[in-house]
């Protein structure tokens, strides 16, 4: 029998509450890091799930210009397209106007994929340096980030060493993605891990698996997991 994962899931019946306590967790991390480095790093992942937290941290927060955010990970798109993981994550950050925002996006040449790692692993150096807070979501395959299951560029992900970013395939349109390491992001200071629904949720726990996520649990027992009953 797989070893037990030890998992202290947070579960919430209500949005508003799951939003309440994410964000009030999260500011605390991040004046931590902020009373430590005078700026705290902060890498989010896209979705609908984490977007109406971003929103209630942008009108929350009283240190939005000491914030550097990033993103987890991408899809090799154009930024200003629907599935941009930086379009989402830079429309909920308003309450201030866009310049005063320090959020660096993945994709810097999108007519070269391996042009534009290089170009990011410049662009990411605070992160890969130290990186205070990480939120990430999972999906229903157990892939975390752009680290999925049953993929060669992911598997070479997992088993790298190295603090720093790499493309993998996703098993669906766009196919292309671009990834934080796994060292990269179990090295942050605080993990977040926000889920909903009873399906991901069962494949959180099954100890059967190795998943993505389980990797990434395996790694750092301490993850905040937070869960929305749906």
């Amino acid at each position: 029998m797989a070893n037990k994962i030890k998992m202290n899931i947070n579960v919430f019946q209500k949005e508003g509450k799951l939003i309440d306590a994410v964000v009030g967790s999260l500011i605390s991390d991040l004046e931590q890091s902020i009373q430590s480095y005078g700026t705290a790093n902060l890498l989010l992942s896209g979705g609908s799930t984490p977007g109406p937290i971003y929103k209630a941290l942008d009108q929350k927060c009283a240190f939005l210009k000491d914030l550097k955010i990033g993103l987890v990970d991408e899809r090799f798109v154009a930024p200003n397209i629907e599935f941009s993981n930086e379009r989402l994550i830079k429309s909920c950050f308003t309450k201030l106007p866009s310049e005063r925002y320090e959020i660096e996006g993945m994709v810097h040449d999108i007519e070269d994929e391996v042009n534009n790692i290089e170009l990011l692993k410049t662009k990411y150096h605070d992160f890969i340096e130290r990186t205070d807070v990480v939120i990430l979501g999972m999906g229903p395959d157990g892939h975390t980030a752009s680290i999925f299951p049953n993929d060669l560029q992911s598997d070479k992900v997992l088993s790298s060493n190295e603090k720093s970013v790499f493309s993998t395939k996703a098993p669906n349109h766009p196919e292309q993605r671009i990834t934080c390491s796994l060292d990269m992001i179990t090295n942050a200071s605080s993990i977040y891990l926000i889920i909903s629904g009873d399906e991901k949720l069962n494949v959180l726990k099954s100890n059967d698996l190795s998943l993505p996520i389980h990797v990434v649990l395996k790694k750092r027992n301490d993850i905040k997991i937070y869960f929305l009953a749906k």
